[in-house]
């Protein structure tokens, strides 16, 4: 461990000299930037100016393409990097339709410019504006609603409402990535004001956004067999899901308020709220005397559904209480 002597300047300064070896090595020289954050230990984080450079990422995709090649993109969007270099010797237009996609489903990043083997992408949006309060609230709107209209369209046979519902699902992936940018960008560096948002926080809403999004995942599987109406639901179970919808809207925006509050007593009372739901729609997935295997088959997938769910919002329940528990001085505000 590397130690220094506080020494005074003037009537008010305290002045640190700074090691050479860690200034040479991040290129700080007289007039260079240094961020300086403070975590909720005390501990002072010194941070060198985020030039141009440490924002750029070359990303050679060779010869990948689909599911691979996506990957690679919203990794480097993750990880923060404000502009992408995406080369290959011979670019596809299958690899160029398949960026151009991911892209148009990230907020922030625009194609800049295309070549015959590049595709230059820069991301537009301001590290300051990554708000991850305002994208959980947004994502806690589209996924109740989701919710919702996935078992309006399953009771009614709606199915142009069901392909709504599976649209919808794109926007609650690109504000989960959102978020999980943000965290990513409080680890690297000071660009996001952590006065905003400290770095726990931060971790507990990615991790909050994460559970809904699988929630969302669940409504689309719903949506999706909705939107095939192959089998009529069962009376029982078309009066469960009517009732487990509105009450698990309730539970969704109560799990948002509370974590957004840090308030572990309405936690725990959520928990217990969405285990004893949980424990109402268990002789939902029992098959009746006389059903088809189409309707055993739609009472087995709807109720292993609706519990994940709940078990996704038992999850929100806990992280506020680890998180109160990481901010004791917050309980309440």
């Amino acid at each position: 461990m590397d130690t220094r002597k506080v020494q005074r300047t003037g009537k008010s300064t305290f002045i640190v000299s700074l090691p050479k070896s860690w200034a040479t090595k991040n290129g700080i020289k007289a007039g260079s930037i240094i961020y300086i954050t403070q975590s909720d230990s005390g501990a002072l984080v010194l941070s060198p100016d985020r030039t141009e450079r440490d924002l750029k990422v070359k990303l050679d995709i060779g010869d990948k393409f689909g599911d691979l090649l996506v990957r690679d993109v919203i990794g480097c969007y993750v990880a923060g990097y404000r502009a992408m270099d995406i080369v290959s010797n011979h670019m596809s237009a299958g690899q160029k339709k398949d960026v151009r996609g991911i892209v148009n489903k990230l907020i922030g990043p625009e194609i800049l410019e295309e070549s015959l083997n590049r595709i230059v992408i820069q991301d537009l949006l301001s590290s300051e504006e990554l708000q991850a309060e305002r994208a959980l609230k947004r994502i806690r709107t589209v996924v109740k609603s989701m919710i919702q209209d996935a078992i309006t369209s399953l009771v009614e046979n709606n199915k142009e409402l069901a392909s709504d519902v599976v649209q919808r699902d794109n926007d609650v992936d690109r504000l989960n990535l959102l978020i999980s940018r943000q965290f990513t960008e409080i680890l690297r560096s000071g660009s996001v004001k952590q006065e905003t948002l400290n770095s726990i926080t931060a971790f507990n809403y990615m991790q909050a956004a994460s559970n809904l999004e699988r929630i969302a995942d669940h409504a689309c599987r719903m949506a999706d067999i909705a939107s095939k109406g192959n089998c009529p639901l069962p009376e029982d179970v078309r009066k469960g899901l009517t009732e487990f919808s509105s009450t698990f809207g309730t539970l969704i925006d109560d799990s948002i308020n509370y974590i957004l509050q840090m308030n572990s007593e309405k936690a725990n009372e959520l928990i217990a709220l969405a285990k004893d739901l949980q424990k109402g729609i268990q002789g939902m997935g029992h098959a009746q005397e006389g059903e088809n295997r189409e309707a055993m088959l739609l009472r087995f997938v709807m109720a292993s559904s609706i519990e994940r769910m709940i078990d996704y919002m038992v999850n929100i329940g806990e992280l506020i209480i680890n998180l109160r528990h990481a901010s004791p001085e917050m309980e309440g505000s």
